[in-house]
């Protein structure tokens, strides 16, 4: 036959015997087909579809999206600050830049120590209040002013700096104001009369 068993009737001890002598040689084949392949290969390891995948382009991979992955996190990071957090930190960047260069005994004639320790707010400092030479930190907000001259109303307010000059009041502002320097002049005038004897 064509896988090495002879033809023909067979004794019970024949058959055993062929059959013994063929698992021996399936098992020395197996056996150096084994050994040729354990010294040449290289694991092969797939993925969950049974593709092949390459485990040093599995680690590129994953890597490259780590860092994908902590740029993202840096940039949401970096926009959820806001300005004035941007703004301090800057600050402070330069405060300790410039902290570098002082040198690291500073004395009592040292200005800039001077004015820092001035210049600090403490919670419990009764004459606080009395101290005007603490300068603010930042810009103050300047808002627009009317320019030209206005006529006077009883609170003193003026107008809005879109003001285009022109008076649309009913006069009541007028009438009162005339109203409140007419009784003024006549109390003076009353007290003036009165006194005139002393």
């Amino acid at each position: 036959m064509s896988n090495g068993q002879r033809a023909g009737v067979l004794t019970k001890a024949q058959i055993k015997a062929e059959a013994e002598r063929a698992k021996h040689l399936e098992r020395e084949a197996m056996e150096r087909l084994s050994k040729q392949e354990a010294h040449d290969a290289d694991t092969v390891y797939r993925d969950a579809t049974g593709k092949k995948v390459d485990p040093k382009m599995k680690r590129a991979e994953e890597a490259r999206r780590r860092k994908e992955q902590i740029e993202k996190e840096a940039r949401k990071m970096e926009w959820g600050k806001g300005l004035v957090q941007r703004r301090e930190a800057e600050d402070e960047r330069r405060r300790l830049e410039e902290e570098k260069h002082k040198p690291m005994a500073r004395y009592a004639d040292d200005e800039d120590l001077n004015e820092e320790l001035k210049e600090r707010e403490r919670w419990n400092d009764p004459a606080a209040g009395f101290l005007t030479t603490t300068t603010s930190k930042g810009k103050r907000l300047v808002k627009p002013t009317y320019k030209g001259a206005w006529k006077p109303n009883r609170f003193m307010i003026p107008p809005g700096y879109r003001w285009d000059g022109v008076d649309r009041s009913t006069g009541f502002e007028d009438t009162f104001l005339l109203q409140q320097n007419q009784a003024k002049s006549f109390a003076a005038q009353a007290h003036a009369w009165s006194t005139e004897d002393m």
